[in-house]
Parts: C-alpha cells; structure tokens; sequence
C-alpha cells in the first residue's frame, strides 16, 4: 500500500469517527462482588451493582466534600451512565449466591453530568508514595523500630479505593544521624535529599505528635510535582475498636488521598487545545497514533488540521494539566520535543 492511499483511509477513518475517543480504565470499576441473599430477579442484582460501581468510582475520583451529595443520584439516572458491563460467574468465592461485575461507565456521558453539577473530579492511576512517618514522643523522636507509624502503617487501616501504594523508607543509621543532628529543627530538614536514592516522584514526610486523645501531624511532600505543606489536627481520637495510632494512620491515609487528588483534578468546564505533530516514518505511523491516542484518559477529542506524505498535524482536545498528557503519552512509548511551544512527536 503507497502512501497516498494509506492518507485516503486514514482522512475516512477519521471522519467516520467523529473525532470522539472511547472510555478508559479511569472509569473502569472491576471486581464489583453482588449476592443473591434475597431472591432478587437479574434487573435488581444488575441495579444494584451499577448502584454500587457508581458509589465506588464516586468515592474514588471525587473530594470527599462533593461525595455524598452526588452518591443520592438516582439508579435510573447511574443506569444512563454505563456504557458496559460484564457478568462473571462465581468459581472462587466461598458464597455460591455471588457473583462478580465489572462495569465501564461512559467517559463522555459522565464528563457532560459533572460539568451540569459545577464538579471537577481527580484524574488519577495507581502509583507510589513514599511515607515517611516520625513520630514524636516526650521531645524524643523515633524512626524506624519503636516507632508505631513506621511498623503498622502498611498493615493496618486499609482505605477503600486504595490507588496509592505506600514505600516506607529502609532502616539505615545514615538517616538516623541526620535527624539527630537536626531534631530541633524537623520541620527544615531537606527530607528529599534523604530520599534521593527511592527514585520515586511523589513523597510526604510526616511528623506526628500524639497527646492522649489528639494528635498534631506537620506534613509536607511533592506530589504530583507539587510541593506540599500543612499542618493537621485530630481530636478525641478514642475509639473502642481500634488504637489511636490506627486511627491516626487512617486519617492521614485519607489526607493524602485528598492531596493526592486535588493535585490531579480535571476541570471539564475548561478544556485545553494543543497542536502536535507526527513525522510520517513507517505506513503504520497513523494508527499506532490512533491506538495510543485511544487509551489516554485526559484526551476528549481531535481533529486533523493538516495531512500529508510526510507528517499529520492534529489538534487535539484534552482536560487536566499540559504535564500530565506529557506523562501519559510518553507512558506509551512516544517521545515529545518542544520547540518554540511546538510539539512534535515520535514513536518509539
């Protein structure tokens, strides 16, 4: 196939589609677990598990304020929202009654329902945080083995829709000097230097003080390639079925879940426009594009400005931050080169 003809069928694709990408993983929600106690017919189980996927994916890519207002939409209104689903029989689970749905809500139908209800909703993926937790103790401070934080803090207080992966720091003496030498001054220490060898892009370094029912937490990190700071208080901390420490660690978790996505948020009422463009290499050039452009959550559409043997121009519609796509498209394997705010792509 010469390249002239292979333009010609790319100009028709590209037309036929309507420039409109399907929904991603972003809007995936697996391994959704509906039992059948009560003799319920296939409509009801099927409602109540698109009720319970939307509760899920709601919990996940929204501010904990803006939760509970949109989980009172009506199933009716969530039905509207499900582009797919798919009905696993029950082989592994102990209850014969159960069974498991997967479900992937329409990206366009649900961008469309937050922009009517004034909403931004986080863009966000599984990824790794390094915690590094101190805790603070009658003017003493405790790193690693008599430090509860440190210990406990991957095994307890499990969050729903945990999307972050927590590194704890190694146990080393090195860090163990530098804090003495600054324990007087926590809150200064440049704790990235001490994480230099993680190789990880996002951290937060807590300092955590606990009083007999309330505690204080100075945090402050880089996320999502902003740097962090804040000081949190909890009060009356007591609870009869689990430690204080256990329920400072979930707090936090949650904090951080908070920051991580205020970070990441995606305004669908302000959309962004960028240019690119692909140098025409190989015939299949085009649709490698297209297949990579398909899985990438933020873009909302495009449209071909210029096309020739030589290269494509497109003008491509997406949501959230210019760094993120950046992120996303070198995730799949294309390299980007700016110049003169020009983007031209290559796959590699």
């Amino acid at each position: 196939m010469n390249k002239t003809k292979l333009i010609l069928i790319i100009i028709v694709f590209f037309l036929k589609t309507g420039n409109v990408f399907s929904t991603n993983n972003l809007f995936d929600v697996d391994n959704i677990i509906i039992s059948n106690e009560n003799n319920k017919n296939k409509e009801e189980l099927l409602e109540y598990a698109f009720k319970k996927g939307f509760e899920k994916l709601i919990k996940k890519i929204l501010l904990s304020e803006n939760i509970d207002n949109i989980l009172k939409t009506e199933v009716s209104v969530i039905k509207k929202f499900i582009e797919s689903y798919q009905i696993i029989e029950n082989t592994n689970l102990s209850n014969t009654d159960e069974i498991i749905v997967n479900i992937s809500f329409d990206r366009k139908k649900l961008n469309r329902f937050f922009y009517e209800k004034n909403l931004s909703y986080a863009d966000i993926s599984r990824t790794k945080l390094i915690i590094y937790p101190v805790l603070i103790k009658d003017n003493q401070f405790y790193l690693f083995s008599d430090n509860y934080f440190y210990k406990n803090w991957n095994l307890n207080a499990k969050i729903e829709n945990d999307f972050i992966e927590f590194i704890l720091p190694i146990e080393n003496l090195e860090d163990i000097d530098v804090f003495r030498r600054n324990q007087d001054n926590l809150e200064s220490l440049n704790i990235e230097k001490i994480l230099l060898n993680y190789d990880l892009d996002n951290y937060i370094f807590a300092i955590i003080e606990i009083n007999k029912k309330d505690a204080k937490i100075y945090i402050k990190g880089l996320v999502s390639e902003n740097n962090i700071i804040k000081n949190l208080k909890f009060n009356n901390l007591s609870n009869e079925n689990k430690s204080i420490q256990d329920t400072v660690i979930a707090k936090l978790k949650k904090e951080i879940y908070e920051i991580w996505k205020r970070q990441n948020l995606i305004d669908v009422r302000t959309p962004s426009f960028l240019n690119i463009i692909l140098d025409i290499n190989n015939k299949t050039d085009f649709l490698k594009l297209r297949d990579i452009l398909k899985k990438i959550d933020v873009i909302e559409s495009y449209s071909v400005l210029e096309l020739n043997k030589s290269y494509v121009k497109i003008n491509i519609k997406y949501f959230g931050k210019i760094n993120k796509l950046k992120k996303k498209l070198k995730e799949k394997n294309i390299k980007v080169s700016i110049s003169n705010n020009q983007w031209k792509l290559r796959l590699i």
